[in-house]
């Protein structure tokens, strides 16, 4: 009788061995970990972008007073530098307006403030004005039409690169604002007080927020007190307890606002102030 061998199985042949899966888990632990490291490298840059950004314009702006003694937007002799927009299109807060042909613009009224209350589509306010007057003058990058047709769009507004589809939008808090006098306590948009000239940043979407309450605390602690509602960098919704540790309230006084770090997710704008 001929006894017929089974063929010998390979044990390492069945499957890994526990020393084989731990080296695999060990290398997707790496490269997660190296994802993660890397998506947080990603966001501090983009975060010191915004600073850098505010220090540009700042720059940009002081440069352009010297030069023109009249402040981007604001200027009232524009026209003067880089010719008119078609005839019947310089009407501020007005409709009907069409972009420009080359450094075609507007002035604006000289008055120190750098307008842009209701923006109505079709309208070269000030704040787009803002941009195209440092465009024509060599002291940003790209060029803008200064007529208002959307929030946030390109050629209209500066798009900043500090990620989140994020742009940059100029206001004043300053008189004859709401009527000739600062911002009062019962205004539920923006912390009460003269913030004269500001610089906002904005992200493209119907809540404008873009950053963490730890986020925004980070930026307004390295420059400025760290108080959300006082000083250089304050932020720009009262909206709730999500960026500040107190509900909007006509009774609070700014200054006992304070950031809600434990909340985690994006709840804060950022508004730096007296820019110009």
């Amino acid at each position: 009788m001929t006894l017929i061998r089974s063929p010998r199985v390979n044990r390492h042949s069945l499957g890994f061995s526990l020393i084989e899966l731990s080296i695999v888990l060990v290398i997707l632990g790496l490269l997660a970990g190296s994802i993660l490291a890397g998506q947080h490298l990603i966001r501090a840059a983009e975060l010191r972008n915004i600073l850098r950004e505010k220090e540009n314009v700042q720059t940009a702006v002081g440069v352009f007073v010297e030069k023109y003694d009249g402040i981007p937007g604001d200027f009232h002799n524009a026209t003067s530098f880089w010719g008119t927009m078609p005839v019947g299109t310089c009407n501020n807060f007005g409709v009907g307006a069409s972009g420009a042909t080359g450094t075609q613009t507007c002035n604006g009224n000289g008055d120190g403030i750098v307008h842009h209350v209701a923006p109505v589509v079709g309208s070269n306010i000030e704040g787009q004005l803002f941009w195209q007057h440092l465009s024509n003058a060599g002291l940003i990058e790209g060029r803008f039409n200064g007529v208002f047709t959307g929030w946030g769009r390109k050629g209209e507004f500066f798009v900043s690169k500090g990620g989140n589809n994020l742009y940059l939008h100029p206001q004043a808090y300053i008189p004859p604002f709401y009527n000739n006098y600062i911002v009062p306590i019962t205004d539920m948009g923006t912390f009460e007080g003269a913030h004269g000239n500001t610089l906002v940043f904005y992200k493209n979407d119907a809540d404008f927020n873009f950053l963490t309450p730890a986020e925004a605390y980070g930026i307004d602690r390295k420059i400025d007190d760290g108080l959300p509602g006082v000083g250089q960098v304050i932020t720009r919704e009262r909206d709730g307890v999500n960026c500040n540790t107190l509900p909007a309230s006509g009774t609070t006084p700014a200054a006992n606002f304070r950031y809600n770090l434990s909340f985690t997710g994006v709840a804060c704008e950022l508004e730096f102030t007296h820019m110009w």
